[in-house]
């Protein structure tokens, strides 16, 4: 069982389309903000959860956000965590510059002044704006120190060693 407090007069319970193959729950803003480019923003979801004993959430992004150019900036919530849900979002999206020149009537540069487009990315209240996975906690693994590890096929190839 999911446990949902609503700590907002906006808030939305979390939702899934097609419980038990979604891998998510969706969760909504409750405020207005603009996402300026490269600038990580917290946003609120106005609820706070519990799920089943040992359970923790992790946040990922939704596909219509990334193809805003809007992701997730990290974190998970702890099996213990009972205050607010805040999702901390980034726009990603580069804006593009150009220089404009202005002319005196005789040719001669009056100003010039580099211009950049925009790419802010304005999320309302009420959007979806992250997914929420169940995760079970296994923080309760008693830790050993060994002198060797077993073998595998792996072994110790680390970034970029399965291919492209």
């Amino acid at each position: 069982m999911l446990k949902v407090r609503l700590l907002h007069p906006d808030a939305r319970v979390p939702t899934v389309n097609y419980a038990g193959s979604d891998l998510g729950f969706d969760l909504y803003a409750v405020e207005d903000v603009l996402l300026l480019p490269g600038v990580p923003v917290k946003v609120r979801t106005g609820i706070a959860v519990e799920g089943p004993a040992g359970c923790g959430f992790v946040l990922g992004d939704r596909s219509s956000m990334a193809a805003k150019g809007v992701t997730y900036a990290g974190g998970r919530i702890d099996a213990g965590y009972r205050g607010e849900i805040l999702v901390c979002l980034v726009n990603v999206n580069q804006p593009e510059y150009s220089l404009r020149t202005t002319r005196n009537p005789d040719g001669t540069i009056a100003d010039v002044a580099l211009e950049q487009s925009n790419v802010a990315v304005s999320i309302h209240k009420g959007d979806k704006i992250v997914q929420m996975s169940p995760f079970q906690a296994r923080t309760d693994l008693e830790v050993v120190t060994v002198e060797a590890l077993t073998s595998s096929d792996r072994e110790a190839k680390g970034f970029g060693s399965s291919g492209r």
